[in-house]
């Protein structure tokens, strides 16, 4: 069963290997230029030196920060392939996180299919290189959407930011976001609506508490509002009383730990309305 597999590797951690990583800065410089070939040819001979630095590509390839392990376990065991599921929005997902740390990768590993993962860390809803923008038309089966919250941030903490509220969402169901739903709709996916967890004390969101409340507020009416639409809570995953754990350092961002709540919590929601919908999910 593809849940036990995960269960039982979802906790390793491949991270660069520090004596591997240092040797590989004997070969390669800036420019990806090779050096040291022609003495190292002559200490090891021709063969040699060409297993050597092959190995050092694999160690350094799938070694590195952004390999999975897992992901590949995954892929080599027969993954799903007839449903699709892409998440667009801010670094609530971790899309930058090293290795297996995303919330996209927990959601891969937990449905046993690849998850396409196009948020951006400090996207906005509004403005060049919005949130919007990162979603990619297709067949998809779901489409994650969350953001706002870097739209509120800087206009917010002392001003009156009603108009950022509503070009994010109004009251009425307008705005950037129920446009991306309707995209998102047209090609035939279910669709998220992802509302922010409660941030602790001291968090530099802390004074835009009510503004991100009422972002949370209406993307829970939309989606009541509109059938193919739902809404999950994060603060039904995650609180500062109750697992601060789940929190970052910089009492922000999901921790590790916060990442695979969520993607688990998002997995689970999925495979649940698609049981209701057909009596059974893939695997």
């Amino acid at each position: 069963d593809h849940r036990e597999l995960h269960l039982s590797i979802r906790r390793q951690r491949q991270m660069c290997i520090r004596d591997s990583c240092e040797h590989s800065e004997l070969f390669v410089m800036a420019e990806g230029k090779v050096v040291g070939l022609r003495g190292l040819s002559a200490f090891f001979g021709g063969s040699a030196l060409i297993v050597i630095v092959a190995a050092i590509i694999y160690l350094v390839v799938f070694s590195g920060p952004n390999y999975c392990p897992e992901i590949d376990e995954m892929n080599e065991n027969g993954p799903i392939t007839e449903f699709s599921v892409q998440i667009v929005g801010d670094s609530l997902f971790g899309a930058d996180a090293d290795g297996c740390a995303s919330v996209s990768t927990f959601m891969s590993l937990s449905l046993w299919l690849q998850v396409e993962d196009h948020s951006v860390s400090g996207a906005t809803v509004a403005g060049d290189e919005s949130i919007p923008e990162q979603y990619v038309s297709g067949d998809w089966n779901w489409t994650v959407i969350n953001g706002g919250a870097n739209d509120i941030m800087p206009y917010c903490t002392e001003n009156d930011c009603d108009d950022v509220l509503d070009e994010i969402i109004t009251d009425s169901g307008e705005g950037l976001i129920p446009d991306l739903v309707e995209k998102a709709q047209n090609d035939g996916s279910n669709v998220i609506l992802i509302g922010y967890y409660s941030v602790p004390k001291g968090s530099e969101y802390e004074p835009v508490i009510l503004e991100v409340e009422i972002v949370n507020d209406r993307y829970n009416e939309f989606a009541k509002a509109n059938e193919g639409v739902y809404f999950i809570s994060l603060k039904d995953v995650m609180s500062p009383e109750e697992t601060p754990e789940l929190y970052s350092d910089d009492l922000v961002h999901p921790s590790i730990d916060g990442h695979s709540a969520i993607g688990e919590y998002i997995a689970d929601f999925i495979i649940n309305i698609h049981k209701e919908e057909t009596g059974m999910w893939f695997r």
